[in-house]
């Protein structure tokens, strides 16, 4: 009975757990070495601003897109094509498309400049 319980225990249980270490194990042999230093300089050129980063000009112009937003909110003149050019300005600095960014930035801009005129103006009457 003794012996039946050893291999019984080594089937269910020794087998898998030999064979998942043995697993780990070839997959941490099989990790590629680092590239060095020259070979990646060799390939790209070097760059003063991280590939994961927006640029100072599209930076500043969604800040100052949600801005105008923020204006436009406040004098209760915020159209909602204002907003939605807002999201995809955001939406574009997240996957750090720099000309998207800038591109709905400055369209939300001018849409909430356009909608405060608007406010100014005097009603029309027919």
């Amino acid at each position: 009975m003794n012996n039946k319980l050893s291999t019984n225990f080594r089937q269910k249980f020794c087998l898998p757990l030999a064979t998942g270490v043995v697993l780990m194990l070839s997959a941490c042999a099989t990790i590629p070495e680092p590239a060095t230093a020259e070979s990646v300089t060799a390939l790209a050129p070097v760059a003063n601003v991280p590939i994961n980063a927006l640029n100072a000009e599209a930076d500043s112009a969604l800040k100052a897109a949600e801005q105008s937003v923020v204006e436009a909110r406040i004098q209760r003149a915020l159209w909602i094509a204002a907003v939605d050019e807002l999201a995809k300005a955001r939406a574009a600095a997240k996957i750090f498309d720099n000309e998207a960014t800038l591109k709905h930035a400055r369209e939300t801009i001018s849409l909430c400049n356009l909608s405060l005129r608007q406010k100014q103006a005097p009603p029309v009457t027919w």
